[in-house]
């Protein structure tokens, strides 16, 4: 009896006895165990007392426990643990052990997740590399090309999806991924901090418009941060960006790129700009420009009333004002989120995936609740309006295992029970019989129309990840026009979705904007 001969790649690996292994040793098993578990999307898969080349040969009992005992401090060493054993008698008294191994924490981090909204060539991705690689750009560019995700952001410059990069700090409040081997790597930046800021870097050019909206609604973002390039200054979309957060009541922070380029005098008058949108009403906030370490400590205290917005003056090429930001960064407090464990728990689905060897698995946003592995809820609604039963196989946070997560996290969940192409954006993760929507009513404010909106008008509409046509059944005040509000009924077009009363949500045209809220759902 023999198995296939191990090979280098893949999360298996055979070990035909570990004993007597040196500290040496057992660094470099963990070296290798690490590889094993990033191979295996956090999990390895190992068998003891079989020989590199597939020969079952067996241990004896205390030789296999003396391995095993070695295996579960190899993974301590990379915060993983062994759940699962299976020990097999292969001949009279020789036994083989086989082990999964899982990457995993007890306790996550405290989380902040910060959207990164501003006008295409802003320097947003720039400043997101300049913060997670911790080292300065070379004025062409070369931060924004180590973490784009395509091929066509690296050629135009032009972030066309939403891209998540951690920023991890520990116990002093320097930053973690600097230490690392590589910075980007989320796994081992969530294990060895004690704070995780989650930067959500959105599309900037307006046809990524929807991108950006999503991301805004669907990620559970704590706070803003709009950046302002000193060379084009605060554009159309810039104002619109800041507007659109302001009016959804995030707490806001302007960050303005290049200032190692331009004059104090172009500077101020950005600066300046950027305090007339804030006066606009229905804005109606306050700039602090912060310029020390007092000034970081005063936006701390500000921010969070949502009436104060700080103002950052930074160069990712001379790095001057990016300590000021990094130390906002770590201070930022999170969202005070209501965790009771005992609430209905709520997902919306953002991404679905077939992962090989683990099958269908969805990212999502955890709006209330807590849900834990191995439970069943329901997932839906399909274009009938129906939900289907699943199993929760497993829970990942930043590619690192954990047994139940709760509001405010972004998790990864392996699913039992439906196909992946059964699924979409927009659909939930829910408990106890849910309801769906085709019609609900809600209050709308047009941020700008160019002409008159009547009943029968069509949008898009964005809540959370869902994204879909809405037609404009009745309008109580008989038409809208841009700085008007109104109590309206909308219709979905194409299929009922999952809606509560009290959700937010944004709906565009053209050049239209609006923002609303559901007072209540009709059915």
């Amino acid at each position: 009896m023999k198995l296939p001969r191990e090979n280098e790649e893949g999360k298996v690996e055979y070990k035909l006895i570990l004993s007597g292994v040196t500290p040496e040793r057992l660094q470099e098993l963990a070296s290798q165990m690490k590889y094993r578990l990033e191979e295996g999307y956090g999990e390895a898969f190992y068998v003891i007392g079989v020989s590199n080349e597939g020969e079952i040969i067996g241990l004896s009992k205390s030789e296999l426990e003396e391995s095993i005992a070695t295996l579960d401090m190899i993974a301590k060493l990379v915060n993983a643990k062994i759940v699962y054993r299976r020990d097999v008698e292969v001949r009279k008294d020789k036994y083989v052990a086989e082990l999964l191994v899982r990457r995993y924490k007890e306790n996550l981090p405290v989380e902040v997740n910060v959207a990164v909204m501003g006008h295409v060539n802003a320097g947003k991705s720039t400043v997101t590399g300049a913060l997670v690689l911790g080292r300065l750009d070379d004025g062409n560019g070369g931060l924004r090309t180590a973490i784009a995700r395509h091929l066509h952001e690296v050629l135009s410059g032009r972030t066309s999806s939403i891209t998540l990069r951690l920023i991890g700090f520990d116990d002093s409040g320097k930053i973690v991924n600097w230490q690392l081997k590589d910075p980007l790597d989320e796994a081992e930046t969530t294990i060895k901090s004690t704070k995780i800021v989650r930067l959500i870097d959105l599309g900037g050019h307006e046809r990524y418009l929807r991108t950006t909206l999503k991301g805004l609604l669907g990620y559970e973002v704590n706070y803003v941060m709009l950046v302002v390039g000193a060379d084009d200054g605060l554009s159309i979309m810039g104002k619109e960006h800041l507007a659109l957060a302001s009016i959804l009541k995030f707490p806001i922070f302007v960050v303005i790129t290049k200032v190692d380029k331009y004059p104090e005098d172009r500077i101020k008058g950005i600066v300046n700009d950027i305090k007339n949108v804030l006066k606009i009403p229905g804005i109606n906030r306050l700039a602090l420009e912060v310029e020390d370490e007092d000034d970081v400590v005063n936006s701390i205290l500000a921010i969070k009333t949502k009436r104060v917005v700080p103002i950052f003056r930074i160069s990712n090429v001379s790095g001057k004002g990016l300590d000021l930001l990094i130390k906002l960064l770590n201070l930022l407090p999170p969202e005070a989120k209501n965790l009771d464990e005992k609430e209905t728990p709520l997902v919306y689905i953002d991404e679905a995936y077939n992962v090989t060897g683990v099958g269908t698995v969805v990212l999502g946003s955890v709006v209330r609740g807590k849900l834990r592995s191995n439970e069943s809820v329901l997932i839906g609604p399909n274009k009938l309006g129906e939900f289907k039963e699943v199993k929760i196989k497993s829970i990942q946070v930043n590619k690192v295992f954990v047994d139940s997560v709760l509001a405010g996290n972004i998790a990864t969940f392996a699913i039992q029970g439906i196909e992946k192409e059964s699924l979409r954006k927009g659909m939930v993760m829910v408990k106890g019989i849910p309801k769906v929507v085709r019609r609900f009513k809600a209050r709308v404010f047009i941020l700008h129309h160019p002409t008159t909106i009547r009943e029968g008008y069509v949008a898009t509409l964005h809540s959370y990840t869902i994204r879909q046509a809405v037609k404009f059944e009745r309008i109580q005040s008989g038409f809208l026009r841009t700085g008007d509000t109104s109590e309206i009924v909308l219709h979905f077009l194409y299929r009922p979705e999952y809606l509560e009363k009290g959700q937010i949500f944004v709906f565009r045209e053209g050049r239209t904007r609006g923002v609303g809220i559901v007072l209540e759902p009709i059915g």
